[in-house]
């Protein structure tokens, strides 16, 4: 029984493909990645589908690439409600609309050149391993677009001096920022000539040495607003680390120069980033209107009327708009990034009154949320600063709530009836009454003895009703404890929420965050300069450090690339927008289903929801068969009268209907008529439901599994396409073709020697059990169509950033290849996702010799020495804050987008590295997110002779990527993400089903396991779920 359903604990959120570009936090403007079921999907499962979803194709957009079982729409529009827009660009206020650096142009060729002049020994960079970039794309019409970058102006012989801060006893977050701010505060650094700026964390940065300073400090800790510290308060000692120095000017100069041979050493370029980083971010952190998140996000807390940067969530919680920046080298000099972001944090109100929107019932939960927030105590009178005269606000930050086992060492414990309890059953030791007030003499206290908060504020505090349901919070810690009723604490502005949304909040957050193009790069440009003291008058450190960015955003060179015809069985479709019309077409080439059924799963009779019309989906059923003849598919098998399977709700949910839904399929796996298909028909998105049937699917049956929505699949209104989509998943599961391109679109792939892989790594993100694993997938094509991309997974340590196992994963796809095609391949592409831009050397260091050790397992020795197979890498990312918008009416889609096939690789990039950017889909709502790619290693391209029409080795890749993101097979659009390294996606977020219980927990467990702590992980916990034999070499995950 425990192999088919048993007891898998709960269900969990199933989140869909990461929303909005990946990350952590608010990956990306348009989907908060969340916990599990946070802004990821709202509770895990907007849109996603069999597999696919929103994973913000653009920021609030949706990613367009099949629909998924909500709507089955063929990729379907975003979320957000809203009507569409009227068609609009971006006109800069600041400068107007000019071409792009025609001197930048210059030098860029003139650098490719000399390059090419150099012949062979040019080939890599000699700053570093990476191939240098055999040149700029040349095909497509030429365009100009904005970009969300700002020219930075580096003054002559600007030379910084870098000292990292030593703090010990070592302090972290806000504690070390405050011991910073202190540090600052001491006359040696009043008296400084020099212009210095800081990132609270761990460096100073100067622009000449600093001189006559002690060689440490002394920093006796007080909390912010304090006029003096305390007698008693802990001392830390602050020490400036002997400084390094950097040429920011001569590192223009190289960054400017045509001359390939120079070089620049690495970990300086890194380090100048990093110093320039502290300098534009030293203004909004130190602001006290401006919160700042991760270290470069910064939200304004104005607030007034209409304040279009602040939304309600519900249940306490409201977003914030702010903006995220970064510097960045490129080719002529240093740009600045400014992007826009969004953010949750709690609403400014009275503990008491967040309370009843959050609700206190859950304890433990309500503890982890509110662990780490600063309030303002409100009872007391206010003190005053001595030296300024101005008031000190008494902030405290909640530790927890009130615990039987707090202050377990003190002589008088406190006495607490249980964990989260209210003031009434909280008491503290009174020795004596102290107080001098004229209440307090009036009402005095008991001595030696027990008092409850609830009766010491009736006492001291008569005006203060408490309520005696509302825990008591700790603002002290464990062993000393300090408590505060709920009803004397104000929650201060910027306490950032790191937890899960409910599905409606994250409604709200998507609609917040889908804004089009001129929107976001209008609140860029009037905003987000004013919030980082980027506008001229504004006494900002970076300008007085000589620092100052250009007018308006910088307009970049672009081009628009054409798209590929789609060929379907005995004819061809254009393409356009990005999208094409497969009616009337049928697949190219069928796959058999073999028997197969439908399961209805009715929900409980204490369900609100919709309700299972059985005999009108029965009669879908027959005209959805009757679909799949009529193109092509032999769908005969069908065993009509289908099984329906009646639901629990209730706390046992999940335990009961594993255990009826792994009944049904064992069922059907000792009938003679197994079938190799169940089209399982929900009532509603139920995410739960939906890891059920994937994990018993495809882990114990061996049987495919697609997900329907019941009102959907019978709605007759667009059911021909709805059907359509369900085909796609239906002939891609069976093995079947959808559609295919021209071979000479598909370049060195279409003879029929090159094996394209997808690898990817995803996260625990907030909200998963401590302990959780990372999910890694190995996607790789069979045939020269790039139809049918068979996968393998692993899971390792949590949070580990390089696959440990890449050796075994490759091994397994080359073997699987040589058994399709009777040879192995002489070239491999590996497209990896989920690498940030400081790990491409890890890259190479870490994983390509497990690809080359895969390798010599397999080809002969012979082959070795000829240096087969060839390899190509090209890490492929989303989590970036590029963006573009379109200059002019005719260069913008009808969502105001960039046009589909828009690609840049000049203005922003380096031209010692091989990247570009490109954005191949149609973004139906929201910003238009581009796809990042970036060489890391090429032994295919660059040793290739070039056919027209290609000038240059960058045409041949740029083309035929652009070209693959037409080709994912359960869509009728380009897709942003290139189809191997989407495929790769969605194996990880299927792996997220088999593990709900501890990538998605209740909230009870994910409380209960961040209390308890826990161990690094187990070895037993890394074991992997095993995919059924009959399917494993299938695209089941789809």
């Amino acid at each position: 029984m425990s192999d088919w359903g048993g007891s898998r604990g709960r269900g969990g959120r199933g989140g869909p493909p990461r929303g909005g570009g990946r990350g952590g936090g608010y990956g990306g403007d348009g989907g908060y990645r969340g916990g599990g079921g946070g802004y990821r999907g709202g509770g895990g499962g907007y849109g996603r589908g069999d597999g696919g979803g929103y994973r913000g194709g653009g920021d609030g957009g949706y990613r367009g690439g099949g629909g998924g079982y909500r709507g089955g729409g063929g990729g379907g529009g975003g979320f957000g409600g809203s009507m569409r827009k009227e068609q609009k660009v971006f006109s800069d206020p600041n400068a107007p609309l000019a071409p792009a650096d025609s001197q930048l142009k210059q030098l860029e060729d003139t650098f490719m050149a000399n390059a090419k002049n150099m012949g062979n020994s040019a080939t890599a960079s000699l700053d570093s391993n990476l191939p240098l970039r055999p040149g700029y794309g040349t095909q497509g019409k030429p365009i100009s677009v904005y970009s969300n970058y700002f020219k930075i102006d580096v003054p002559q012989d600007l030379r910084l001096a870098r000292y990292n801060i030593s703090v010990s006893p070592e302090a972290k977050g806000k504690k070390m920022a405050r011991v910073v701010s202190l540090l600052l505060e001491r006359p040696e650094f009043s008296k400084v000539q020099t212009r210095f700026a800081t990132d609270f964390k761990s460096f100073l940065v100067a622009s000449r040495p600093l001189t006559d300073m002690p060689a440490q400090w002394n920093i006796r800790y007080s909390p912010e607003g304090h006029d003096e510290a305390g007698e008693e308060a802990k001392v830390f000692i602050v020490k400036l680390q002997e400084p390094a120095f950097f040429s920011v000017s001569n590192f223009v100069k190289y960054l400017s120069s045509a001359n390939v041979k120079d070089n620049f050493n690495e970990e300086e370029q890194k380090s100048i980033i990093q110093s320039l980083n502290v300098v534009f971010g030293h203004y909004p952190q130190s602001h006290p209107g401006v919160v700042t998140v991760a270290g470069n996000k910064h939200f304004s807390l104005a607030r007034g009327e209409n304040n279009i940067n602040i939304r309600p969530l519900g249940d306490g919680l409201e977003a914030y708009r702010g903006f995220v920046r970064s510097t960045r080298a490129v080719t002529g000099g240093i740009l600045l990034n400014i992007n826009v972001t969004h953010a949750v944090f709690f609403e400014t109100t009275n503990l008491a009154a967040l309370y009843k929107k959050m609700g206190t019932q859950n304890r433990v939960n309500l503890k982890e949320k509110l662990k780490g927030m600063r309030i303002q105590i409100t009872h007391l009178p206010p003190k005053i600063n001595k030296t300024t005269g101005k008031v000190i606000p008494r902030i405290k930050t909640i530790q927890g709530l009130a615990n039987i086992n707090d202050g377990a060492k003190e002589e008088h414990r406190p006495e607490v009836a249980g964990y989260g309890a209210g003031p009434q059953k909280v008491k503290f030791w009174v020795s004596e009454d102290t107080g001098t007030s004229k209440t307090s003499q009036k009402n005095p206290l008991p001595s030696n003895t027990y008092i409850s908060v609830y009766d010491y504020f009736k006492k001291r505090y008569p005006k203060i009703e408490l309520d005696p349901i509302n825990p008591v919070v700790n603002v002290g810690n464990s062993e000393h404890p300090s408590y505060l009723p709920a009803e004397v604490c104000q929650v201060l502005p910027g306490n950032k929420v790191n937890r899960r949304l409910s599905p409606r909040q994250t409604q709200e957050m998507i609609k917040m965050a889908c804004r089009t193009p001129y929107e976001n790069a209008e609140s860029i440009v009037r905003d987000g300069k004013s919030i980082l003291g980027l506008n001229p008058g504004d006494k900002s450190t970076s300008s007085q450090f000589g620092l100052n960015i250009g007018k308006g955003l910088l307009v970049v060179n672009a081009r628009t690339l054409h798209p590929p015809s789609i060929n379907y069985k005995g004819a061809r479709v254009n393409v356009s927008n990005g999208s094409w019309n497969m009616a009337r077409q049928k697949f190219h080439t069928n796959a058999q289903l073999g028997t197969w059924s439908f399961v209805l799963f009715k929900p409980p009779p204490s369900n609100s929801g919709p309700r299972l019309e059985e005999d009108k989906i029965r009669r879908s059923v027959m005209g959805f068969r009757d679909f799949l003849e009529g193109n092509g598919i032999n769908a005969k098998g069908l065993v009509p009268n289908g099984v329906a399977v009646d639901l629990i709700g209730g706390e046992r949910a999940t335990q009961v209907n594993t255990e009826t839904t792994g009944l049904l399929f064992k069922r059907m796996c000792e009938s003679n008529n197994k079938p190799k298909f169940l089209l399982c028909v929900m009532a509603a998105d139920d995410p739960s439901l939906y890891n059920i049937i994937k994990s018993i699917g495809d882990t114990r049956a061996g049987i495919h599994t697609v997900c329907v929505i019941g009102s959907k699949f019978t709605k007759e209104k667009g059911q021909g396409q709805y059907f359509a989509n369900i085909a796609l998943k239906f002939n891609m599961k069976a093995g079947g073709i959808n559609h295919i391109l021209d071979p000479a679109k598909l370049g060195v792939i279409s003879e029929g020697e090159t094996m394209v892989v997808g690898l990817d790594v995803t996260h625990p993100s907030p909200g998963s059990k401590l302990g959780t694993p990372s999910s890694v997938a190995m996607v790789a094509s069979v045939d020269k169509f790039l139809a049918q991309w068979p996968a393998d997974f692993r899971i390792q340590m949590g949070r580990q950033e390089m696959v440990s196992d890449v050796e075994g994963l490759l091994l397994g796809r080359l073997k699987l290849w040589r058994q399709f095609n009777k040879r192995l391949p002489k070239n491999i592409i590996l497209y990896r996702d989920g690498v940030s831009e400081g790990q491409y050397g890890m890259v190479l260091d870490d994983e390509v010799p497990g690809i080359r050790k895969a390798c010599r397992q397999v080809y002969s020795p012979d082959e070795t020495k000829q240096g087969l197979p060839h390899l190509s890498v090209i890490v492929c990312g989303k989590r970036h804050n590029t963006r573009f918008f379109p200059a002019t009416l005719a260069e913008c889609d009808r969502s105001s987008n960039c046009l589909p096939g828009t690609i840049i690789d000049r203005g922003i990039t380096m031209n010692r590295t091989w990247d570009f950017f490109l954005q191949p889909h149609a973004c139906i709502q929201g910003t238009a997110r581009p796809c990042h790619y970036f060489v890391v290693l090429d032994e295919i391209f660059r040793n290739r002779a070039l056919k027209a029409p290609h000038q240059n080795v960058a045409d041949s890749l740029e083309d035929l990527t652009h070209n693959m993101c037409h080709l994912f097979q359960r869509a009728t659009k380009a897709v942003s993400l290139c189809p191997p390294a989407y495929y790769a996606d969605l194996l990880c977020t299927r792996l997220r089903c088999y593990q709900a219980d501890k990538y998605d927990p209740s909230d009870e467990e994910s409380a209960v396991g961040s209390i308890q702590g826990s161990a690094p992980l187990a070895t037993p916990a890394l074991v992997a779920p095993s995919i059924h034999s009959q399917i494993k070499d299938s695209m089941y995950y789809i």
